[in-house]
């Protein structure tokens, strides 16, 4: 049996691992009040209330190389092991899993960057799910596996800037120019699998209108989700309109993580698909 294991990011439902005893998840750690627990263990709320408090990021690691070997021990030695890490783009947490994969001494291990994050992850995860199911042998499935991930598209925009410069991701002149004009950058990860604007606009619309572009430019998609961070109803009015735009899709509606939460900051609406170009 192929076992997947992936982090904390991926934000995948306590109800799904109990019905799928070969997938696993493996925690990124949230410092809160200077102690460092697993995200799992946080709220979203708490991440913000910090922040605000304090005007600063509030800090994340990766999980170490220990955490990576301890869930590779839960597997068994013969069963191979499939990890899906958060985008290097924005994390080490893929160079970790590597290192880990070759301190662990096993050769049945592929560890994967996803190029996405949040409800990517787990359109990712159902491919492999698929695949191991159709008697491929590992080595392709892996190889398969692999090519999706560049079939990827993670687009997303924010309330503020102040967040992505709390946690160094903007400088504070584009921070203090972007809350003068009222500027709401469309920020999406690029073919080279980088953090890159993909349009500067003014409103909501506007940028919920240039994500739907790059939908529609991408399409036909295999999967389709929505993500939001505090905007439950921002979230479900975006689902409602891509549903209808793409009735033969399911178009899903999820939240991001605390670590997430952490770098982006509430009012996060973003649309992360599976392009079948």
């Amino acid at each position: 049996m192929i076992h997947f294991l992936l982090d904390s990011t991926s934000a995948i439902p306590e109800s799904y691992l109990e019905q799928h005893e070969n997938v696993h998840v493996v925690p990124l750690t949230i410092s809160i009040n200077q102690e460092y627990i697993p995200e799992s263990d946080v709220t979203i709320e708490k991440v913000i209330e910090c922040s605000e408090r304090d005007k600063k990021t509030v800090p994340t690691s990766q999980p170490s190389t220990g955490d990576f070997l301890q869930a590779f021990s839960n597997v068994p030695e013969e069963d191979p092991v499939i990890v899906l890490c958060l985008t290097s783009a924005v994390s080490g947490t893929y160079n970790g899993a590597v290192l880990a994969a070759r301190q662990s001494g096993r050769k049945n291990i592929c560890v994967l960057d996803s190029r996405t994050t949040a409800i990517g992850m787990l359109q990712l995860l159902e491919d492999g799910i698929e695949l191991a199911q159709s008697n491929l042998a590992f080595d392709e499935v892996c190889k398969k596996l692999f090519d999706l991930t560049f079939h990827m598209r993670t687009e997303f925009t924010v309330d503020t800037l102040d967040y992505l410069y709390r946690g160094g991701r903007i400088g504070k002149a584009a921070s203090l120019i972007g809350g003068i004009l009222k500027i709401r950058p469309v920020i999406y990860l690029n073919p080279n699998n980088e953090v890159d604007v993909l349009a500067k606009v003014r409103t909501e619309k506007k940028a919920i209108a240039s994500m739907v572009k790059y939908l529609e430019e991408n399409s036909p998609c295999k999967r389709i989700g929505v993500v939001h961070i505090e905007n439950e109803e921002g979230g479900k009015s975006l689902q409602a309109k891509l549903q209808e735009l793409y009735p033969e899709n399911e178009v899903t509606l999820t939240t991001g993580t605390p670590v997430l939460a952490s770098y982006l900051g509430p009012g996060l609406l973003g649309i992360i698909f599976e392009s079948a170009k």
